[in-house]
């Protein structure tokens, strides 16, 4: 096992060069010229300067795509492998305090324009953002670029109603989900901005694929964006019409268990099971338990708004479950 160079004096020598690179890359950024580098960027050049060899940090569980997404830019690592990375590097938290404010992504300043402007519905804006993420990512070739114009554009085509680029963009990002092995939150978000052009099946695939390679993965997903996949992922099951799908996505999303303070999910799967009952033919004890989970839904959500919005939402499925307990598929 390789033991870190503790020669902190030889360390700050080659830190200090690395920084002076980096203020000369990034300081243009602040005036949005250039593209920054990322940390994982200069992690990977102090592994070189220092001839360590990428084997000693595979040998710590840190995969081998985990590692070179973080060293790109185009994923997340975790906490606890961060630390083992800096560690086999013999880097010490504090040398980073100079480093840190100057490796904020470009990508990600974007992603929180085009954050903004969706808030607003200012649609110039967008158009704006996606030219500049375009323009960025045949630069750096960097995956957060291309998200947040897969993303704008995706929103503007469908705003100004350019079918063929929105279509030409869907099927962009399909091809891109269906040839990774594992998707980030990056990939997740990214999903979750087609999932309403996807029929059932699509869907299906798509989000069993996801979920089953996301399997003792460290990374944590965000959980509202994950709760609203599943959300989707139901609804297309009712949308399809076709009792069976709504089975199978039912099965599927009953076998999910929701962290214990996670209550808008337990609720959901309260209506899951009355829903259930309905489709079974058990239209009393079905139509039962979804007038009792109302009652749930107004005592747990105490802000009056928020009680009445989630009530809409189940009632606005719950007609769609009802219109196809009636079907004889």
């Amino acid at each position: 096992m390789y033991s870190p160079n503790k020669n902190i004096t030889y360390f700050k020598n080659k830190i200090t060069f690395l920084i002076n690179k980096i203020k000369e890359r990034v300081n243009p950024v602040i005036n949005n010229v250039n593209t920054p580098l990322a940390l994982g960027e200069l992690l990977n050049d102090i592994r070189k300067e220092k001839k360590i060899s990428t084997k000693t940090i595979f040998a710590t569980g840190i995969t081998r795509p985990t590692y070179y997404r973080f060293v790109r830019g185009e994923g997340e690592i975790s906490l606890t492998n961060f630390l083992k990375i800096i560690d086999i590097l013999g880097i010490e938290l504090t040398e980073f305090e100079e480093v840190i404010p100057l490796i904020k992504q470009g990508s990600k300043i974007l992603e929180n324009q085009l954050a903004e402007a969706l808030a607003t519905f200012d649609y110039l804006e967008i158009a704006k953002i996606k030219t500049q993420a375009l323009d960025q990512f045949v630069k750096t070739d960097g995956l957060g670029y291309q998200y947040v114009y897969w993303r704008a554009g995706l929103i503007h085509s469908k705003f100004i109603g350019d079918c063929q680029e929105y279509e030409t963009l869907i099927q962009q990002v399909k091809t891109y989900l269906n040839g990774i092995d594992l998707w980030t939150n990056i990939e997740l978000k990214l999903f979750s901005s087609i999932t309403e052009t996807l029929n059932f099946e699509e869907y299906d695939y798509f989000f069993k694929r996801f979920l089953y390679r996301r399997t003792n993965h460290e990374e944590v997903l965000d959980p509202l964006v994950l709760d609203l996949l599943y959300f989707g992922y139901y609804e297309t099951a009712l949308d399809s019409c076709r009792k069976s799908n709504v089975t199978i996505a039912t099965t599927f999303i009953l076998k999910r268990t929701p962290h214990r303070f996670n209550y808008r999910f337990r609720i959901w799967r309260l209506f899951l099971y009355a829903a259930k009952l309905t489709l079974n033919g058990e239209f009393e004890r079905g139509q039962k338990k979804y007038t009792r989970l109302q009652k749930i839904i107004a005592y747990v959500f105490r802000d009056e708004q928020k009680g009445v919005f989630e009530i809409k939402t189940l009632h606005t499925l719950w007609e769609k479950v009802e219109v196809i307990a009636q079907m004889s598929e």
